[in-house]
């Protein structure tokens, strides 16, 4: 009976916070996007990133949601073997904008989910003919981190961030800077 009345409880408090926070919600595509930088993988070496990035509206008046698509490869070879990765990952991230003076400049820091679609490859045919080896995993990733948006009231606002995503076996970091188109301006 303790467990139950609790429960009740936990589902009116959760009830309330929801009602208040649906009222300052303002969910829809604001703008959609391309970004672009460098992505360091861990015990690789630092390659080009690309990436997809849509503005999907406050959860609160300062803390907005994106979700976001990604891509990045590296390949390295020595001795004839050729070993490489290519990340696709896909998510969403909630940022806290914070308030300065000018409202075109908005620095930002925020937390994502995103999942991963990892392939590593081996290729040994220099050495030993036939020899390669592929293997894809689906992994969840930890996105860290922040930066800055410039959004002068235009059609684009530029963004500039910096992410670290912690993944097993492939956690990265990276810089990117890129521009949303903003939709109904």
């Amino acid at each position: 009976m303790k467990r139950v009345s609790m429960l009740a409880v936990g589902v009116a408090i959760c009830t309330l916070f929801a009602v208040n926070a649906s009222a300052e919600a303002n969910l829809a595509l604001r703008g959609i996007g391309l970004k672009a930088g460098f992505v360091n993988p861990e015990n690789l070496s630092t390659t080009i990133g690309f990436g997809l990035v849509a503005d999907l509206g406050t959860l609160h008046p300062q803390v907005e949601l994106e979700s976001y698509a990604g891509y990045w490869q590296q390949t390295e070879g020595d001795f004839g073997a050729d070993f490489g990765v290519k990340d696709f990952a896909f998510g969403s991230k909630a940022k806290y904008m914070f308030e300065t003076n000018n409202p075109a400049v908005q620095p930002f820091a925020g937390a994502g989910l995103g999942f991963h679609i990892l392939n590593a490859h081996v290729d040994l045919q220099q050495v030993i003919p036939g020899a390669s080896a592929s293997e894809t995993d689906f992994k969840l990733g930890f996105d860290l981190g922040g930066g800055l948006r410039y959004d002068n009231g235009g059609q684009f606002a530029l963004l500039g961030e910096a992410w670290y995503t912690a993944v097993s076996d492939f956690s990265q970091f990276n810089v990117m800077v890129g521009a949303v188109y903003m939709f109904g301006r």
